[in-house]
């Protein structure tokens, strides 16, 4: 009797054993699940032998700009808030009358920044208030290359003295199919690196496990007129502007498997 009772009891705390490594299975898997999927993937798609090939490869492709971001505005300086406010809403209004006249799109134009500061001189007697600056941007979307001069130009007309561009960035409107050029160009790179490396090694190249981007674009710099080249004739003379080129590159680093 006393045999079968110790049999019993043997049998039970296997069964316990069994049920409890299931319970840390299941607790495992659940929290494999509730993890961030991208780590989880590299956790499940990690290479079984451990032995792997780590590269980078690069593609750049260029392509020309088809729009631009100007970012223009007024900066009026007066002894009192009221004059300064009015000046540069003046100057302002002139100067987004002439974008609309340069058929720039009214959804085109957004407000940056609007500022009113006092300004001080600082002397050997302490802190002066020498008036108030007023500053009012826009950013302005050129969607026609072609008229950015005439934008610029009237823009600063219109402005008067004071007129402040403070830069313009050309873009592409759609870079989709630049980056899938550059892209295919990156991946290409990083399979030859790294099938010269498992060549150099005398191993066998597996699949990729994991591949990971970025992307960047690169554009040049922007040339101005010269302040008396551009007023030296009593004609006006247009700002010379060149968009150039833009060069988008993708980095990608790709973990490929030893075999």
């Amino acid at each position: 009797m006393s045999t079968t009772k110790a049999y019993c009891l043997g049998f039970t705390s296997f069964s316990i054993t069994k049920f409890c490594m299931l319970g840390l299975s299941l607790i495992l898997i659940s929290t494999l699940t509730a993890c961030d999927s991208h780590v989880a993937s590299q956790l499940l798609s990690s290479s079984p032998s451990g032995r792997t090939i780590h590269v980078t490869g690069s593609g750049s492709v260029t392509g020309e700009p088809d729009i631009a971001n100007l970012n223009i505005g007024v900066s009026v300086v007066r002894p009192n808030v009221a004059d300064a406010r009015e000046e540069a809403a003046m100057a302002m209004t002139g100067l987004i009358d002439s974008l609309k006249a340069n058929n720039i799109d009214e959804k085109d134009i957004n407000t940056q920044n609007f500022s009113i500061y006092p300004q001080y001189d600082y002397t050997e007697e302490g802190r002066k208030l020498r008036g108030y600056s007023v500053n009012n941007t826009v950013r302005v979307k050129v969607r026609d290359l072609t008229t950015l001069s005439d934008v610029i130009d009237d823009a600063a007309e219109a402005g008067g003295d004071s007129i402040v561009v403070n830069s313009i960035q050309f873009m592409i409107d759609d870079t989709t199919p630049l980056q899938s050029q550059a892209r295919t160009l990156a991946v290409k790179n990083a399979e030859t690196k790294a099938q010269t490396l498992a060549d150099a090694s005398g191993v066998l190249l597996g699949k990729p496990v994991t591949i990971t981007e970025s992307t960047y674009f690169e554009s040049p710099p922007i040339p101005y007129a010269a302040e008396d080249a551009a007023f030296a004739d009593e004609a006006r003379t247009s700002t010379p502007i060149s968009p150039g080129e833009l060069t988008v590159t993708v980095n990608v680093t790709v973990i490929y498997e030893i075999e």
